[in-house]
């Protein structure tokens, strides 16, 4: 089987050099993320991660999945007759999408302004400056999915180091010796806004014509065109983010301190996951246009299948965390979280294997069927934790995803399985085999709870 599609490097080799700028951010915002748990403590860290939650909430418009409509258009016009699926070139293609984005950011700035007043005067001008961060942090990862998609990896990769460094030494240093949410929100800010000038001067040489401006109308145009993008990233994004409002409502800001200690953590690995797509979704993208119907399955037979490897072994590292890894990197206040981050593995596992079988249908062109999937998984989390909340606290908040995520997996699986190209005896046992390693982390989670309440 060859990993090596024409004209491309190797498969492996775009999967190292994109995951060598995520690792370096992973291994940063880590770092950071446990200095700001230590300084602040608990309650004042819930509260921090209660805003930047709502800040990354309401700043879904500024992104719209713009990021993700242009892994798709720009592979595809690049490697078929120079024009993508909506007859684009790629300069256009990345030149629609910028200025949507523009768009986006102004209708976030507008989106902000109400929230302001329903909150308090000591945290206001945080959230403000948080919201500049995740309208900055917006801009820098758009202009790292334009690398990705021109194939450039190793600037992303040079990019992403950059990132990393810049971010954990201003956050840190600033969560160390201010203690504050404030002075962690201003660094936050200026750590984003550098990495966003770099980026975009990086994406601009990568495309003719650079990154440039198109006007309102062509704005609201594309806008509108990616709307089915917009509802999947809406969806996508509410993860780890309406956690907070959730467990905040229910539980108070340690409750929320607590699990977004285990969250950032979750989350730091999930760096592995947009890795994967953007290496994998532009060459499936392509495929689809450009491969037979053999080669087409084999790549998203390796692909979904190197999903769910990675999804188990990061999944059980979870269960594996000891006392003394939670004291290093949050302190003993947060040793509570040892009886979570199990079913944090069990949730990263149905977690990756949902993006699998998700990038297959964004590369086969079903984002509406994707956004209406997540819509419909949401509102079946959101009815579980009324239920579980009450009975299983932070436990039950993280039962409820894991159930709602494996009903999307299924539905995604499904969908993937009806298309008559995608159809295989390899995809249905890849399936199954994800099935069975689900069940058995379950099992040997409930087995251990037992234990540990006997």
């Amino acid at each position: 089987m060859n990993s090596t599609p024409a004209g491309g490097r190797p498969v492996w080799r775009s999967v190292g050099l994109s995951g060598l700028g995520t690792a370096a951010r992973l291994a940063s915002s880590l770092v950071a993320i446990s200095i700001a748990a230590r300084a602040l403590q608990p309650h004042d860290f819930g509260q921090l991660m209660f805003l930047l939650s709502l800040a990354a909430i309401l700043g879904v418009p500024a992104n719209f999945g713009l990021s993700t409509w242009v892994l798709r258009a720009l592979p595809q016009a690049r490697a078929v007759t120079g024009t993508s699926s909506d007859g684009l070139s790629p300069a256009r293609c990345v030149a629609e999408a910028w200025s949507a984005r523009w768009l986006g950011s102004v209708v976030m700035l507008l989106v902000a302004v109400p929230a302001l007043a329903l909150l308090s005067d000591p945290v206001r001008l945080a959230f403000t400056l948080l919201m500049l961060a995740m309208l900055a942090e917006g801009l820098a990862e758009f202009a790292m999915a334009v690398l990705r998609a021109c194939g450039r990896h190793d600037e992303d990769a040079r990019l992403g180091v950059r990132s990393a460094w810049i971010y954990s030494l201003s956050v840190g240093l600033a969560a160390w010796l201010t203690g504050s949410i404030l002075g962690v929100a201003l660094a936050y800010l200026l750590s984003r806004a550098l990495v966003a000038v770099l980026g975009a001067r990086m994406a601009s040489r990568a495309v003719p014509g650079g990154l440039c401006w198109l006007g309102w109308r062509v704005a609201a145009h594309r806008t509108r065109a990616s709307l089915s993008y917009a509802t999947d990233y809406a969806m996508t994004a509410l993860f780890g983010q309406i956690d907070a409002l959730v467990l905040n409502h229910h539980l108070g800001p340690v409750a929320v301190g607590l699990h977004q200690a285990g969250m950032r953590m979750f989350m730091a690995a999930s760096q592995v996951m947009p890795v994967l797509a953007n290496v994998f979704l532009p060459r499936l993208a392509a495929a689809m246009k450009t491969a037979s119907d053999t080669e087409l399955r084999q790549q998203v037979v390796r692909m979904q299948g190197t999903f769910v490897l990675v999804g188990c072994l990061i999944g059980a590292c979870f269960s594996l965390v000891d006392e003394w890894m939670v004291k290093l990197l949050f302190g003993e206040a947060y040793l509570d979280l040892l009886h979570l981050l199990p079913w944090f593995g069990l949730l990263f596992q149905v977690r990756c294997t949902v993006a699998a079988w998700g990038v297959t249908l964004t590369a086969l062109g079903a984002q509406a069927f994707r956004a209406k999937a997540s819509v419909l998984h949401w509102l079946l989390i959101l009815g579980l934790s009324i239920w579980l909340l009450p009975v299983l606290h932070g436990q039950g908040w993280l039962l409820a995803l894991v159930a709602g995520n494996f009903v999307l997996w299924m539905a995604y699986a499904v969908r993937v399985q009806l298309t008559a190209r995608l159809r295989s005896r390899a995809g249905l046992a890849l399936v199954l085999t994800a099935l069975a390693l689900m069940l058995l982390h379950l099992g040997l989670l409930v087995q251990a709870q037992g234990w540990a309440g006997a």
